[in-house]
């Protein structure tokens, strides 16, 4: 009977792979091209202290995570968590944070592709205008800007933020299989571009320490350097939000974020490592305020031709592209939840009939990218995400404590490694960080924002009643069914290639810059 029909829900499609590349992507991205970058240019080849802090800093909270997400694969990631674990306001609070944050990251991966995509123009013989400068729809209209300029950096950006809200409004199959061939055909012009530079780098511009390049003294400045380059390993919740789409999510979801790290921390030491290697020593100060860091270095190294092309192309088709899914798709999972809740609009709390997509919640995603995108600035954007993402990070903490106290004897089919030190180490750390590394402009639009969040509940939410607990017992059970025999070790097989070949690949990309040290 219709009025007895189950309601449209969201699909388990995810395997290993697409969670590999999902959260990778999330992360691989417009950080490591563009902000995370530019500490290259403020500390040289120590950005590997910068990097090594970050990738110790994510370890427990990737672990304490997969502990969460293996429990309760349910969409909305922290939301549920906190909900389950804290309360009803904490958890609202933490999910503006969240959404917010996340659609920034993929509005800034859209810059950046502008950025890359006009200088691969130019790389190919057309004549496009570029600008390091930031500009912003009301610097246009006040004409402090060349029309041509704004609207190059402009167009390509929102052409792509509407592309992939159209590929999220596809479903969650289509973001599994996109996202899988956007990491490897950047992994793939990775490979070939370090290949075609190899011969034209400078060992001892890694090494070599020029005025104003180094560690710096400043402690503020120093953690807002570690804070832009933590951004480039920000995302790996990514796909925790998306737990309710992912297959066996009690092996899948903590065996996936115990990889990503590893991934992410290979691929931005390799990047860094070469970025030093190719700048001329005189030249590494101009990256910290380059819009494109990997292409001015290359042209401050006389380097054009194919391997600018080839940089370009995986920058911006794999490396940009990579992360525009799941900075999408996983905040509108965000919204669709706390539609289903109550408190948000009911009509963004809908799935598509056809595609199993939240296709409201997506499309409200991609207006406020747009939004986003004609601020202008990505430096603005990305430390007022960092402390967006800090502060949901916080309550993702503390919701893994509350959990352990309060539910005991929650089934748990991975347990975080010294969980209750991990989140205490986490929650001081990204703390004193956040503290640390005050920007006097970006924290007043995360102040704004945090304002607007807890107002629209005391004015909107909280006299309404409080929902039942967001877990289907039913739907719980079957999201952790044990897989077959044949299908464990099919997925144990996955698994150990997967974490042998990040491990390999991570340990290289240390050892380069060791030997670097070394030889030099």
């Amino acid at each position: 009977m219709e009025g007895n029909s189950k309601p449209q829900t969201l699909n388990r499609t995810l395997g290993l792979a697409e969670c590999v590349t999902i959260t990778a992507g999330a992360v691989i991205g417009v950080g490591l091209f563009t902000v995370g970058s530019n500490i290259v240019g403020i500390m040289g080849g120590t950005v590997i202290i910068a990097s090594l802090i970050s990738f110790v800093l994510i370890l427990f909270p990737c672990a304490m995570y997969g502990e969460m997400s293996a429990a309760l694969p349910l969409a909305g990631g922290t939301y549920s968590f906190a909900k389950r674990a804290i309360n009803y306001p904490v958890a609202i609070f933490e999910s503006w944070n969240y959404t917010l944050a996340q659609i920034g990251i993929g509005a800034s991966e859209s810059m950046a592709f502008s950025n890359y995509f006009c200088r691969l123009l130019n790389a190919l013989g057309l004549n496009v205008p570029v600008s390091n400068d930031n500009y912003s729809l009301i610097d246009f209209f006040q004409g402090e800007v060349d029309p041509a300029v704004f609207w190059w950096r402009a167009i390509p950006a929102i052409c792509l933020f509407i592309l992939f809200t159209y590929i999220s409004y596809r479903g969650i199959e289509m973001n599994g299989k996109t996202q899988n061939f956007f990491m490897f055909f950047f992994w793939a012009c990775s490979l070939v571009w370090f290949a075609t530079v190899i011969a034209k780098a400078d060992f001892s511009s890694v090494t070599e320490m020029v005025a104003g390049v180094g560690i710096p003294p400043e402690i503020n400045a120093f953690a807002q350097a570690v804070l832009l380059v933590l951004w480039c390993f920000f995302g790996y919740e990514t796909i925790v939000g998306m737990g309710s789409e992912v297959k066996f999510p009690q092996l899948t979801l903590p065996r996936a974020l115990l990889i990503s790290p590893f991934c992410v921390l290979a691929v931005n030491l390799l990047f860094q490592w070469f970025l030093c290697a190719l700048t001329p020593a005189e030249d590494l100060p101009a990256l910290a305020e380059s819009a494109a860091p990997y292409a001015d270095a290359m042209q401050y190294a006389g380097i054009v031709g194919l391997p600018l092309v080839i940089l370009c192309l995986g920058i911006t088709l794999g490396g940009d592209f990579s992360t525009m899914n799941p900075c999408i798709a996983g905040p509108a999972r965000y919204i669709y939840i706390m539609a289903e809740d109550g408190n948000f609009p009911k009509y963004f709390g809908k799935v598509h009939p056809k595609y199993n997509s939240p296709h409201r919640a997506v499309v409200l995603c991609g207006v406020l990218g747009i939004f986003f995108i004609l601020s202008g600035s990505i430096k603005i954007v990305a430390l007022m995400c960092s402390y967006n993402q800090i502060q949901s990070y916080i309550i993702g903490f503390w919701s893994f404590l509350a959990l352990r106290k309060k539910e005991p004897d929650l089934k748990r089919p991975w347990r975080c490694p010294a969980g209750t030190f991990g989140a205490w180490f986490s929650i001081v750390c990204f703390a004193l960080l956040l503290i640390l590394a005050y920007d006097p402009v970006a924290i007043w639009y995360n102040i704004i924002w945090d304002v607007i969040a807890i107002l629209y509940y005391i004015i909107f939410v909280r006299k309404r009643p409080i929902p039942q607990e967001a877990i289907d017992a039913e739907a719980l059970a079957l999201a952790t069914a044990d897989p077959t025999p044949e299908e464990k070790a099919k997925l144990d097989r996955q698994y150990k290639r997967w974490r042998i070949g990040s491990y390999c690949f991570a340990a290289a990309a240390v050892l380069l810059f060791v030997i670097t040290w070394v030889v030099n």
